[in-house]
């Protein structure tokens, strides 16, 4: 097992501080890795991953915070496992979508904007929630007995500008680079590697 895997999995154990903790950490989930269908202005929420730590985090977020039991599912894809994560119910994923401030009204309509909502991370708590979740979707750590490097890679531009500065916030310095369509947030010294570990309390 990878040192990263290492460290997802005991990040996925933490249980953190309560509801407005663990809606902060499914709103980076659903952010990084969730996928919405629209019929007739309703909503259905997914996610896939190749990492079984995420789908299990995602599939416990839902049933601890929100009461809901998703559909669970895995596939192969050549040497790859493929699990997704499933919110059928309309309702349901409407009740997500609001609570992590993915979902809102403007113009009489509903709308869907990926974001970090700052409601949701008003708190230092929930913003090391939204990092760790963050990092078991996208993360990934070196061993520092081999080199210094820490980085989360996503697709989204606006998204990887958002979760820079929420790490910056605690004093550090993440950096943003493009790299083959997708944004790489990153840190390279490994004293605020270890300090970012500590905020996602991974210590």
């Amino acid at each position: 097992m990878s040192f990263s895997s290492k460290v997802k999995g005991e990040l996925s154990l933490h249980l953190g501080n309560g509801r407005h903790c663990e809606i902060a950490e499914t709103a980076a989930i659903v952010n990084i890795c969730g996928q919405t269908a629209v019929f007739n202005e309703k909503f259905c929420l997914k996610i896939q991953t190749e990492n079984f730590v995420v789908a299990k985090k995602f599939f416990t977020l839902l049933k601890n915070t929100f009461n809901i039991i998703a559909d669970i599912s895995v596939r192969s894809s050549g040497r790859k496992q493929i699990y997704t994560v499933l919110v059928r119910n309309f309702s349901q994923a409407e009740t997500v979508l609001k609570a992590t401030g993915l979902l809102f009204h403007a113009d009489g309509k509903k709308q869907l904007i990926k974001r970090i909502y700052s409601p949701v991370v008003s708190s230092i708590c929930c913003r090391r929630a939204y990092i760790r979740g963050a990092f078991i979707s996208v993360g990934s750590v070196n061993d520092p007995e081999k080199n210094y490097h820490m980085e989360f890679v996503l697709s989204d531009r606006s998204l990887a500008e958002q979760l820079r500065d929420l790490i910056n916030s605690f004093g550090l310095d993440a950096k943003v680079v493009e790299r083959k369509e997708h944004y790489v947030v990153y840190l390279k010294e490994g004293e605020q590697i270890v300090d970012l570990l500590n905020i996602m309390e991974a210590p």
